[in-house]
Order: C-alpha cells, then structure tokens, then sequence
C-alpha cells in the first residue's frame, strides 16, 4: 500500500513538473516579445473586471443556494456567499477534497447535515462544468479561432458538432438527470461513501443550470475587462473570452493533483489566447492567475466578516 501511495505521489509531482515545463516554455519562447511589449495597465478596467468577477461570485453562490435549497433547507444569500468562498480556499490544497470540507463544515453552522450538504457540491459540479463547456462551445461558433484553428478536431464542422453535443447532453441533464446521479453514486459507492437521494424539480434545475451559465458568463466577462486592461493593442472579442476563461479554468479545476488548477489553466489558456494575442499570450495567462487571486481574496475576506448563525 505505502509502495503504491509513493507511486502516486511520485506521478503527480511528474506530471506537475511536465506541465510547468509547458508553461515555462510558453514564456521562454517568446520572452523578448513579453519583455518589449509596452505593457499599460488601465486602472478603470481592472476594477470593472474585479467588481464583476465578484457579481459572478455572488451568483455562483445564489445557485448553489438553489440546489441546498431543493433539500429543504434555506440559507440566506450572505451565508451562502460565505460557505462558498471560505470553502472555495481548499481548491489550493491538493486533490480538491479540502474544498468539500470546508462546505461541510461550513454548513453545519447552519444546521444542515453532512449528507445533504455534501451532496449539494455534487450537484454543483454536475451542473457547473457542463455549463461552462457550453459556454465555452456556444463561443467557439462565434469565434472558429477559439476551437476550429486550435484542435482541428473533425474537420470544419468540428465546432458545430460539439455544440450540438454539448446542447443535448445539457438538456438531458437538465430534464432528465438519472443517468448523471447513478453515475455519481457509483463513483460514491467506491468510496465508501453514502448514494445520493436527491430528486430536484425540473423546473428548479433549470433555473440553477441558467443560473450557473449566467454565472460563467459574468466571470468570463470580467476577464474580457482584465485582458482589455493589461492588452489593449490586442483586441479579443467578449464571447471569445468568456469562451477560453471558461473553459481554460474548468481544466485547471479537473486536474486534481495541480493546487488551484495553478499550471493547467495557465497552458491552456495561453494556447487558446494566442490567435488573438500572439506571443504575449503566454504572460496574459500568468497575469490572469493573479487577477482571478485578487478576486477570490477579495470574496474570502468578505466572507470572514459574514456571521452564520442556525436561525433563518
């Protein structure tokens, strides 16, 4: 057992080490372009982009609202804020689990049990992420630059095709989520952990899976805000941000061993970036991971002076 726990560790810190090679090489590759380009940071666009980045905070939160609240239990808005951004900390710890820790404990606070609300991050991360993607395959129509120059996957009707996927498996998830739950309560099974019974109004799933997409779309425009702040001479469109930021962050959150996604998202998202910023792409990713830590500092000290209490 402790053989294969070092094997494990000894992959992670492998592929770790692969991955900042990437990134490293990004920037190495195109250093004097980064070094001479007449980086000007404007002030007001940083702070729409900060001030929007925590709007989309706040919606986040109210959708995971609406998911604990399909078990029955309401939390008020600045609790729900809370219980999300104190929590959202343990995503830079390894393996993500702290994360889940974190709202468990959190929620205890106001008196729902573990099991509800552990499942309630099960929900969010079954309706979040393909939200996200959809975002992400929604803007590379919009922008063929995002998917159909980068991966070339099937041709011209790459782009197309996956968003007709995308659609379809959103709708299923959407008006007809068995399939999704038994899946996720075999990968509980394995665990040891506790099957979900959960049973959400279509019409409340909708609402929370809207609300999950209008979120992204929020976070990825303050991203079009902070890349307009810090890379004027370089135009990318609104959709194609929201696009890249979304799908750029869900890779760096799926990768479990990398603490906060730190190095996946910044790889992908320079690769993505690059039709449209050239050589400084690679800068504009790093840049971007300082942003979006500014942003859920900001919403983490919020959240410390918020007060949970059991009375709603």
């Amino acid at each position: 057992m402790s053989h294969k726990k070092e094997i494990v560790v000894l992959l992670k810190v492998i592929l770790t080490l692969v991955i900042l090679y990437f990134l490293v090489r990004q920037v190495g590759k195109n250093w004097a372009d980064i070094k001479d380009y007449d980086w000007q940071f404007n002030p007001v666009y940083l702070i729409l982009s900060i001030i929007c980045g925590l709007a989309a905070f706040l919606f986040f939160a109210l959708s995971w609202r609406g998911i604990i609240g399909g078990f029955g239990y309401k939390v008020d808005i600045p609790a729900a804020f809370k219980i999300m951004y104190l929590s959202n900390l343990g995503r830079y710890i390894p393996g993500k689990v702290w994360q889940v820790f974190g709202i468990l404990y959190l929620t205890r606070k106001k008196g729902i049990p573990p099991e509800p609300a552990g499942t309630s991050f099960v929900v969010f991360q079954l309706f979040t992420i393909p939200a996200s993607l959809l975002l992400f395959v929604l803007a590379s129509q919009w922008d063929s630059r995002i998917l159909i120059d980068q991966v070339q996957l099937l041709g011209p009707y790459s782009a197309l095709l996956l968003t007709i996927s995308m659609l379809a498996f959103c709708a299923v998830l959407v008006f007809w989520p068995a399939p999704f739950l038994k899946a996720a309560n075999y990968g509980l099974k394995k665990i040891s952990r506790q099957p979900l019974k959960f049973q959400l109004d279509k019409k409340v799933a909708l609402t929370v899976f809207l609300g999950y997409f209008f979120s992204w779309v929020l976070y990825g425009l303050a991203f079009w805000w902070f890349v307009t702040a810090v890379a004027e001479d370089y135009p990318v469109g609104i959709i194609a941000a929201m696009g890249i930021f979304s799908f750029a962050y869900q890779v760096g959150y799926l990768v479990l061993f990398a603490p906060g996604g730190f190095g996946p998202r910044e790889v992908v998202m320079g690769a993505l970036l690059t039709p449209f910023l050239g050589p400084v792409a690679a800068a504009v990713a790093i840049l971007a991971r300082l942003w979006s830590i500014v942003i859920e500092a900001i919403a983490a000290l919020i959240s410390f002076f918020i007060k949970i209490n059991n009375k709603d």
